[in-house]
């Protein structure tokens, strides 16, 4: 079991602070929405603190097949996360969040 929340956490390290998180529907529409407790009453869509965002992405999930978890994007100060979702298993990926020297990678192989 994977928790959104939880994975966000992991990667956050304290000299990093998160600005701001968009979420979205399901990785296709809202199929698997009901694995998602607070999924329709969740803005998506709009721009969030971390305080606001938190309790609509802890919920617990499981890989395989369908995407079982929300789009999300979430900002700090260093970096840009993402879900991307490949083989039926959601991941997070991340990006700089400003130009600096780094090598490139292609998400999913």
């Amino acid at each position: 079991m994977a928790n959104l929340k939880n994975m966000v956490l992991e990667i956050i390290d304290d000299n990093d602070k998160i600005d701001g998180v968009v979420i979205g529907k399901m990785g296709w529409g809202d199929y698997g929405k009901e694995g998602v407790p607070l999924y329709d009453v969740c803005p998506k869509g709009e721009l969030l603190t971390w305080e606001e965002a938190k309790k609509y992405l802890d919920y617990e999930f499981r890989s395989g097949g369908s995407p079982k978890c929300q789009a999300m994007y979430v900002w700090t100060t260093k970096k840009i996360i993402f879900v991307i979702h490949h083989d039926g298993h959601p991941y997070l990926e991340i990006i700089p969040r400003n130009p600096i020297d780094c090598m490139p990678e292609m998400p999913g192989d």
